[in-house]
């Protein structure tokens, strides 16, 4: 298995310049792709994937900080470092997150890839007043949180409610 991250790794250390050929190495022919926008289903539909993202983003690399390894399961704990004309003005983004991975044994490819992450922080709290909005929400909640109200405005539940 870790030399099927490692190249998974190597894969992603420049998301942009994946060739097709370097996808196919990783990925099983009947991969499952998830994340908090996509489900796909193929390789082909995955190397599609990677190509459309190279069309939109101007930089795109993850780099990996922690491996967890279970049997034929994998967590890798990564930041995305990318830029995108649309978001931020197109200036150097990064995000958190972690690529849950299984992996078939005897084909040693990835069989079930699930991206888990911020999409608000990735997408909506860069384009300018959307993300004043989302940015000016999470503050509230957040302090809500603080103060030990966050649900105490609500009112209760009775039974048979509608």
């Amino acid at each position: 298995m870790a030399s099927l991250l490692q190249r998974l790794e190597h894969l992603y250390a420049d998301f942009l310049a994946a060739d097709p050929s370097d996808i196919s190495e990783v990925y099983a022919e009947n991969v499952i792709f998830r994340d908090p926008v996509h489900e796909l289903h193929g390789l082909p539909a995955v190397q599609d994937y990677f190509a459309g993202m190279a069309v939109n983003l101007r930089e795109c690399r993850f780099v990996f900080d922690q491996t967890l390894t279970n049997g034929d399961q994998a967590s890798l704990w990564w930041t995305m470092h990318y830029r995108h004309p649309r978001l931020a003005g197109g200036k150097p983004l990064t995000l958190r997150g972690a690529s849950l991975l299984s992996i078939d044994p005897n084909l040693q490819r990835v069989v079930l890839h699930e991206d888990i992450y911020d999409l608000g922080a990735m997408v909506y709290e860069q384009i300018p007043l959307l993300g004043t909005v989302v940015n000016v929400v999470k503050r509230r909640l957040a302090s809500a949180q603080h103060q030990g109200c966050a649900h105490s405005d609500l009112p209760a539940r009775t039974e048979g409610a509608e």
